[in-house]
Parts: C-alpha cells; structure tokens; sequence
C-alpha cells in the first residue's frame, strides 16, 4: 500500500470525528463530562437505622348472656357497630350460654 493511500484512509477516519464535534457539540460535551464525573467517588449516603419494629396488636374481650333470639341479636347488632366481633360461645353449668365477643384494644380518651 503506498503512502498516499494510507494517508488517504487516515483522513476518512478521522474527518467524521473531528465533524461530528463541530456538528453535534452537546453530545461530545455530555461524553466530556460523562468521563470526568465518572472518575468521582459517588457520596456515600449514612445508612439508615432498621425500623424499630411494631408492637403485637392488644385485645378486649368481653361476655354477653344468651337472652333470647330478639335480644341476643339487637344487642349483638350493637356491639358490632362498637367493633366487637363474636370469637366463640361457652355453656357455663350446662344451661347458661355466653357469646365471648373481642375488638382490638381501643386507646384510653386522653383527659382534658
């Protein structure tokens, strides 16, 4: 190969560089900066503490008397609306029966 040619060749590589500078200077300036920050360590960010973790749920419980299918269900009626939820039933001396009702713990009315 003489040396015109090789001179030839080096030219065509190297003009579409040197013109896409001249051409398209944002994206030669964001490769620039892109290498120089690149280089910098990243800040290290503190690491967070683990979140303490979250207390176990607490519980009321309570007991209604069996009345009779009416009462036993107006009242059941309104013990839900205040959350109470009927968890099971209990006979009590073979004769007596009893809902056994619980809720989540409601907190204490702070006093004025």
């Amino acid at each position: 190969m003489n040396r015109r040619l090789a001179s030839l060749l080096v030219l065509v590589g190297v003009l579409p560089g040197v013109s896409a500078v001249s051409l398209f200077p944002t994206v030669a300036r964001a490769q620039t900066t892109r290498a120089r920050t690149s280089t910098k360590a990243a800040p290290v960010a503190a690491p967070t503490p683990p979140a303490a973790p979250t207390p176990p749920p607490a519980y009321e419980y309570t007991f209604v008397t069996r009345q009779g299918p009416e009462e036993d269900l107006v009242e059941l009626q309104r013990l839900g609306e205040e959350g109470w939820q009927v968890v099971s039933t209990v006979v009590v001396d073979g004769s007596t029966r009893r809902y056994v009702l619980m809720r989540c713990k409601q907190p204490e009315p702070t006093p004025h």
